[in-house]
């Protein structure tokens, strides 16, 4: 069944060294493109990762964050005791001076520079980088899950859309031959109007042949048939899987071309309301195509 472009997924997994949390999200684009955010110490997996993103999907614009903790702080401390000697008798000479209780521990220790942090390398491992994988792949998992679920209900309004299309199709191609037959009434009617005080007959064969140009100049049964059959065609892709958003959007093309073609033939008011009608239907199924994979 098709995919729609939209979705979310989280999975976190969890190693000796800490757990990794990865969120994958994903909306419309006509091509699949990647971004990744990725702590430092993890620079060097990013072309495996978007690797992983791009054997799982095939269009969107996607974007994942992996985020590691650690579970503990990851920082040491160190005391510098050089600028706690050399400032020490300094700052207690002041305070002598100054008649002011002398610097005690705490006061040193609150100094800038006396404490120093330092951050813990980490050192990760292969079997770091295969939980990060196994996370990305359930975020991958849950994000497609809902992509398949906007693209079931995606599919199930098109499936609708196509057939209502359709029907128009029938409609129009049944309306079409009684639109000939009662131009032809009315044009009878009218030059027999016309000649009623002059006593000169109508001329059947000249009747015969504006009536034939009329049929042929607003005859659509090619652009119904190719309809009808665009329209068994979108919901036989439709129905399928892998990627049918492009092939999907180049049918919906056609049939608003047919459409469109109709339209400028209806010499009819009712063909043309029911023309408008089914451009209206197909503008909308090209408006929830994009939405698809």
């Amino acid at each position: 069944m098709p995919q729609g472009m939209t979705g979310f997924g989280r999975a976190t997994a969890t190693h000796a060294m800490g757990s990794v949390t990865i969120e994958v999200k994903s909306v419309n684009n006509r091509f699949l493109k990647v971004g990744l955010r990725l702590p430092d110490a993890f620079a060097e997996l990013e072309s495996d990762l978007e690797a992983q993103i791009r054997a799982a999907l095939l269009r969107g614009s996607v974007y994942a964050n992996v985020s590691f903790d650690r579970g503990r702080p990851d920082v040491r401390y160190s005391l510098n005791e050089e600028m706690l000697q050399q400032w020490l008798p300094k700052l207690r000479d002041i305070a002598r001076q100054a008649g002011s209780r002398a610097p005690e521990l705490p006061d040193m220790l609150a100094m800038p520079g006396v404490v120093m942090e330092q951050a813990e390398p980490l050192q990760p491992d292969e079997t770091l980088w295969t939980t990060v994988k196994q996370a990305l792949a359930a975020a991958l998992n849950g994000l497609r899950e809902m992509r398949a679920r906007e693209g079931d209900s995606l599919r199930r309004d098109m499936d609708g859309r196509v057939k209502a299309v359709a029907a128009l199709a029938q409609k129009v191609a049944a309306r079409a031959p009684q639109v000939v037959q009662e131009y032809k009434v009315k044009l009878k009617q009218r030059i027999d109007k016309l000649l009623a005080d002059s006593g000169v007959a109508a001329d059947d064969a000249a009747l015969a042949r504006e009536v034939a140009y009329f049929a042929d100049r607003c005859d659509i049964t090619e652009e119904t048939t190719r309809l009808d059959h665009h329209c068994t065609q979108f919901l036989k892709v439709i129905g399928g899987d892998g990627e049918v958003g492009r092939r999907l959007d180049f049918i919906a093309q056609e049939m608003l071309r047919e459409a469109n073609t109709i339209a400028s033939k209806a010499n009819d008011a009712e063909l043309a309301s029911v023309a408008v009608e089914m451009k209206s239907e197909i503008e909308k199924i090209k408006e929830q195509v994009q939405n698809l994979e």
